[in-house]
């Protein structure tokens, strides 16, 4: 059996990022300089369960004209760039997520060299047209170079989705959710992909270098945990603030289809701040956009059917009922419960089968 890739995501490795493109709402210092910057981030943790993406909690290296930036900035009044960040690496070798299809198993080196000679070839233009017009599903059928075409395909997909979101929600980045700060390029890491692009086949990069995208870190606990995290007199206030986020989030002409308390973070505030908590989403590389010829009608009974709103709503509430009950059963006592979701029926005929569930943890 082939030995599995090395991943390069481990704690207190350092990286060496490429710019792509600064972020919308705040240029940082060090990020200044714009495509093809280089920039190096220590990993400070490897944020698990990964799904979709690699996610690593990171802290920048400072280097010499980075300090003199950072001077001039104070100096400007700008703003000073953040210890620690998060960097979101979306890599098809290493996303859990992805390589669960059909018990893929891990990304080996002879895996990466079958894809490699299929890039290499110009069959992947052809593959990925052929994806995008018949929106073809992973089929058991191909073999290992289609797989990881495939994977690449889904993992940049995510990624383009998720900076598209974030675009879209620029006026809300640093309220209810991270600030975007760049669109990064890892390097390949495996031993056959860095030979090939060594060898001067940039036309391969597009598919061996890695897309990141490095972001706000939110200190702080899944939405859920809010019964167990925070005194009880808090958990109203915190749940509305969720509540309102989201239909600020949904007015944006797209769909989240993996609206998860677990995706929604709570952080504390410093006192004497008011509110004493901030609720943030985040990932959003699982979304539908709105297409151009979809009548409003169409779009409302999409947006009904998903319901975004009650996905926080309902299984808050149900988180609710399990923590004033007793011995893991659903509280029935007469007294009301701390809250209570009330649908906006903002989409019309807002509850849906997605809002009744137990929890989604």
């Amino acid at each position: 059996m082939a030995e599995p890739l090395k991943s390069p995501y481990r704690k207190g490795t350092t990286l060496t990022l490429e710019i792509r493109r600064a972020g919308s709402r705040n240029v940082l210092p060090q990020l200044r300089g714009g495509r093809g910057k280089e920039l190096q981030v220590k990993i400070l943790d490897v944020i698990e369960p990964s799904t979709m993406s690699v996610v690593l909690k990171v802290a920048l290296e400072q280097q010499k004209e980075d300090e003199e930036e950072g001077e001039t900035a104070e100096e400007e009044n700008t703003a000073p760039a953040p210890q620690v960040m998060i960097l979101k690496m979306h890599d098809r070798q290493f996303s859990s997520q992805v390589r669960q299809f059909e018990e893929a198993g891990p990304a080996t080196s002879a895996n990466e060299a079958e894809f490699i000679d299929f890039v290499r070839k110009g069959s992947m233009t052809a593959f990925l047209k052929h994806l995008a017009e018949n929106e073809t599903e992973a089929s058991r059928e191909w073999d290992i170079a289609r797989r990881e075409a495939y994977f690449s395909y889904r993992t940049s997909q995510s990624h383009e989705m998720e900076l598209e979101i974030y675009d879209r929600l620029v006026d809300l980045q640093g309220l209810c959710v991270p600030t975007m700060f760049a669109d990064v390029r890892l390097a390949p890491q495996s031993a056959a992909a860095t030979a090939a692009v060594t060898a001067d086949e940039e036309s391969l990069a597009e598919y061996t270098h890695v897309r990141g995208i490095l972001m706000e870190c939110i200190a702080g606990f899944p939405l859920h945990e809010v019964v167990t995290s925070t005194p009880e007199s808090d958990w109203a206030p915190i749940c509305d603030q969720a509540i309102e986020a989201i239909r600020k989030i949904s007015d944006r002409d797209f769909i989240n289809f993996d609206i998860k308390t677990r995706n929604i973070l709570v952080r504390r505030a410093e006192p004497p701040a008011s509110p004493s908590y901030q609720v943030f989403f985040i990932d959003f590389g699982e979304c539908k956009l709105r297409d151009p010829s979809d009548s409003d009608e169409a779009w409302r009974e999409l947006k009904r059917q998903k319901d975004e709103e009650g996905a926080v709503g309902y299984v808050m509430t149900t988180h609710m009922l399990y923590a004033k009950g007793k011995k893991g059963r659903k509280y029935k006592g007469p007294d009301p419960l701390p809250w209570v979701y009330t649908p906006s029926s903002r989409f019309e005929g807002q509850e849906s089968e997605s809002g009744h569930g137990d929890g989604d943890g």
